[in-house]
């Protein structure tokens, strides 16, 4: 029976937040924290944090205290300045700097169908875009908390251009309902491939992990390798196909090998 991972939005602005709120039909979570909104049975969360790295952070924990699981899936969404990017286009941020903090951080590393994009997050508003990233304001401290937290895969961030050098909207608050209200559909569509497991799945991976183990000798660690590659390729290959590769293998070496190159076929290199 299918399993759905809990979804954490993080979001910097409530305009940000309303076509979310609207599309999840989300309501206040409770008293004590009237910027978090829900849906139990669909199990979706989302937090308005403010602007800023500082506020990230602390609304990134807040959401934590409320449901921590290293499988839940994490997302931020929210608007961002580009020096010559198209106005109302979508990136999927696979890379944080700051322009103040020394450590870069990633998000997953799926290719999910969007342009990507590195983001530089800034501690005031981007006015000159003199390099070529996206801007915001609470990526960095978003995944400054989740880095012990959980692992890069379970984590996105999607970005709308809202100004370039030659533009910016008349309203920000208008233009952001209007362009995550645009996206949100799709967005939902990425996340469901990544927030279902099931009982089914994970009994598929013992199973191939198994027949593995009949035909070679595996170590330990090659053991938990292969646990971590059968996840991913789950993803993208079916399960004969799989226990076909494994019996025409030649080797255990060489199996992991042909594992490795069909997943960074698929995969986004950064």
């Amino acid at each position: 029976m299918s399993k759905k991972n809990i979804l954490n939005f993080l979001v910097a602005l409530k305009n940000e937040a309303l076509p979310i709120i609207d599309y999840y039909n989300l309501t206040p979570h409770n008293k004590k924290f009237k910027n978090i909104f829900s849906n139990l049975q669909n199990k979706v969360f989302l937090i308005i944090s403010g602007i800023g790295i500082q506020n990230a952070k602390k609304a990134a924990i807040n959401l934590i205290q409320i449901n921590n699981n290293k499988d839940n899936i994490w997302v931020n969404i929210g608007i961002a300045g580009h020096q010559t990017y198209k106005i109302g286009s979508i990136y999927e941020a696979k890379k944080v700097i700051s322009s103040i903090h020394k450590n870069t951080f990633f998000t997953n590393s799926f290719y999910n169908k969007l342009p990507t994009c590195t983001v530089c997050c800034v501690d005031e508003e981007e006015k000159e875009f003199k390099k070529k990233y996206l801007y915001d304001m609470e990526s960095y401290g978003f995944l400054e908390v989740l880095d012990n937290l959980t692992i890069k895969e379970n984590i996105f961030i999607f970005k709308v251009v809202s100004d370039n050098i030659q533009f910016k909207p008349d309203n920000y608050k208008k233009f952001a309902i209007s362009v995550i209200s645009k996206y949100i559909d799709k967005v939902n569509g990425i996340l469901n491939s990544y927030r279902c497991n099931s009982s089914e799945n994970f009994s598929e991976i013992t199973l191939m992990l198994d027949i593995i183990k009949k035909k070679y000798h595996v170590t330990y660690y090659n053991e938990k390798k292969l646990e971590k590659i059968l996840i991913k390729i789950s993803i993208i290959k079916k399960q004969k196909e799989i226990i076909n590769e494994v019996s025409v293998s030649k080797s255990l070496n060489r199996l992991i090998q042909k594992f490795e190159r069909h997943l960074a076929d698929y995969i986004l290199k950064i």
